[in-house]
């Protein structure tokens, strides 16, 4: 079946071609829909996105297929919203929704439409409202559902605890009062959820049938990859030495405790050394810890590092680590994978859904004490037959090649759309 050119109205409130995370995926939506169909895309000016989008859209060959309209984000307070953070951002992306359900009906006056899609925010939690419009509303990827598990929160700092027990609570009340966001799900001609997690929950409003699970993260390109390896560095007493990188947010999911204390149990002929790359609000905390713990020689803290600099430290790096506790669709373990660096991650939502066991090491969420000791055997085993490293990525280069580059996600949306039409869903 092949796809036709269709006109496709994008809603995505985030949209930055220089950024990751949110930012990165609305603009990757916006660039691989674009090649095959006619885009019109609604954007907010939150992040001072208009300048850098419109700069990278007349770089694009078929910038033609682009047609953007910028609608601003309210950033007033209101009421008691502005002492809860969360609540109050939350409320500013209801406020850019509502608007920009008045835009699109603008538009729909204007233009023929096909297909309504919204791409970001990627939480189901933050609705959109142009499920009202007379035309297909496909909704996601997104997610939403993941938690914290309860052990995890024996690897956090005091302050970090009382952050995601808040955030708990904001999203159990946002699930419970949000007649707008289970209404947006409900009404979706197609929702795509993120994760294993947010497809049960969705699947419990609004059933299987249009409901499927789709990552909402890529990578924009294979990286040229060095032909072999670096050897192996045997230090003067014969042990193996192995470099580890982390990278992301240094916040309180991503549970950089576990990692921190995995570490200090590693066998001694191990001669390890990690690459932290990321900032965030718990940077301190633990640059004070690895002080103490008079690691500095082995952990180096790197601050943020650019996107293009951190292609450096994936091509040196043996072994990625990530113990993230709570993940959407993580964009970095696509990356490690892109670099065959094979990966260590938790059994739990978003890198459960991402890493498979050929590809990775997956480790059980049971007991501190047990997800502790797992990881650091995880390690232990990888750093210690080279092989097995090379095994497990190339596994999972084939599995991002296959599966994860932007490229072939753009197909795939090109599919869904054609066979939503077509009435084949």
């Amino acid at each position: 079946m092949s796809s036709e050119k269709r006109k496709i109205l994008l809603s995505a409130f985030v949209c930055h071609p220089e950024k990751g995370s949110e930012e990165g995926i609305g603009w990757n939506w916006l660039k691989e829909i674009a090649k095959e169909h006619e885009v019109y895309a609604l954007i907010s000016c939150f992040l001072d996105q208009e300048v850098p989008v419109r700069a990278a859209v007349e770089k694009l060959l078929y910038r033609e297929n682009i047609h953007l309209t910028f609608i601003p984000f309210s950033q007033e307070s209101k009421d008691i919203t502005a002492f809860f953070p969360l609540l109050e951002f939350y409320n500013h992306c209801v406020e850019w929704q509502k608007q920009a359900l008045v835009e699109a009906k603008k538009l729909l006056d204007e233009v023929d439409i096909d297909i309504i899609h919204h791409v970001t925010y990627g939480s189901w939690t933050i609705p959109s409202f142009l499920w009202q419009l007379p035309k297909p509303f496909v909704l996601g990827p997104v997610t939403g559902s993941q938690k914290v598990p309860l052990v995890g929160y024996l690897f956090l700092p005091p302050k970090a605890i009382v952050q995601e027990l808040v955030r708990m609570v904001y999203f159990v009340w946002v699930r419970m009062t949000s007649v707008a966001s289970k209404e947006a799900v409900k009404k979706a001609n197609l929702v795509l959820c993120g994760n294993l997690e947010t497809l049960n929950e969705i699947s419990s409003m609004r059933g299987l049938e249009t409901t499927f699970l789709m990552s909402d993260t890529g990578i924009p390109y294979l990286p040229e990859l060095l032909e072999e390896p670096s050897d192996l560095e045997i230090n003067s007493h014969g042990s193996t030495s192995i470099s580890l990188l982390w990278a992301g947010l240094i916040e309180p999911r991503k549970n950089f405790g576990l990692l921190l204390e995995s570490l200090q149990i590693l066998p001694l002929d191990i001669s390890w050394k990690l690459f932290v790359a990321g900032s965030g609000p718990l940077l301190p905390f633990w640059q004070q810890k690895v002080s103490q713990l008079g690691l500095q020689s082995k952990i180096e803290l790197l601050g943020q590092v650019p996107y293009r600099q951190m292609q450096n430290y994936y091509q040196k790096g043996d072994i990625f680590v990530f113990p993230s506790l709570r993940e959407g669709s993580p964009t970095v373990i696509l990356e490690a994978m892109a670099h065959k660096l094979p990966v260590i991650g938790l059994k739990l939502n978003g890198t459960a859904s991402v890493l498979s066991e050929d590809c990775g090491v997956l480790i059980d969420v049971r007991s501190k004490k047990q997800m502790i000791n797992d990881f650091a055997d995880a390690i232990t085993s990888l750093s210690r037959d080279r092989d097995l490293r090379r095994k497990i990525g190339e596994k999972g280069y084939e599995r991002v090649r296959s599966l994860y580059t932007w490229e072939q996600r753009g197909k795939q949306m090109s599919s869904l759309y054609q066979k939503l039409l077509d009435g084949t869903l």
